[in-house]
């Protein structure tokens, strides 16, 4: 394992999720360019990957399940040394973390007053809470025997409406689940020379109180991807 220094410190994330865990990726290849294109950034950061990586990434992790039909959504795929199976990318758990901070800050935490220097919640969450380098991607566990995942559940369909030229259209949606899943991963989270946390393990737990009700995934807005969490300090004894 790399290490990252005294200026971030480890946590060992555990989510059991409660409900369904829903897929999220077209598994029409057509339809994962304009997928990834409107979930880019305005600015990419310079460390960050192109479109057409990663394209090619989505492309390669979804082989096995690729299909024309347009309204198909599942899981990405990985099989190399460590993981054979179903996965989520580390991105999508930061990604998932700044969506709740964002809301914590303006609804939950006290707002900071003009000129006193402190920075929002908000702001230091985006800026203090990462995933390490060597975990890209997360293997997706089963609850029962903990191992990972090597196929869905089952898929659901559901109804949907669609805008087209000619007006709103009925259509189907069909998303791979999978039942009784659990995530276990690292957070990096920045800390100070003194060894202050610039997010809090209780503002943390705060995240993921609000995150595990709000969900995970897709399909939040249907109250799928809901979870309970354990939060502890790498080398701590669980």
């Amino acid at each position: 394992m790399r290490e990252l220094g005294d200026m971030w410190t480890r946590y060992d994330v555990e989510w059991r999720f409660v409900c369904r865990l829903c897929g999220s990726v077209p598994a029409n290849p057509d339809l994962q360019k304009i997928w990834l294109e409107s979930r880019q950034p305005k600015t990419r950061p310079e460390e960050g990957r192109g479109l057409e990586e990663l394209g090619e990434e989505v492309e390669g992790s979804t082989e096995e399940v690729q299909s024309e039909e347009q309204g198909l959504y599942v899981f990405q795929r990985q099989h190399v040394e460590g993981l054979d199976g179903l996965v989520m990318r580390a991105g999508t758990v930061r990604a998932h973390i700044k969506e709740c901070s964002r809301t914590l800050s303006g609804m939950y935490f006290k707002k900071v007053e003009k000129g006193s220097g402190d920075k929002s919640f908000a702001v230091r969450a985006l800026n203090a809470v990462y995933y390490p380098v060597e975990q890209y991607w997360i293997p997706i566990l089963g609850q029962g025997d903990g191992g990972q995942v090597k196929e869905a559940s089952g898929t659901h369909d559901k109804p949907i409406q669609v805008k087209t030229q000619r007006g709103p259209r009925s259509a189907l949606k069909t998303y791979e689940y999978i039942e009784n899943a659990m995530m276990k991963f690292q957070l990096a989270i920045m800390t100070q020379a003194g060894g202050r946390l610039v997010v809090s393990e209780e503002e943390l737990g705060q995240v993921f109180n609000y995150g595990g009700v709000h969900g995970y995934g897709g399909e939040r807005g249907d109250g799928e991807g809901r979870y309970v969490w354990k939060l502890t300090r790498a080398g701590d004894e669980h």
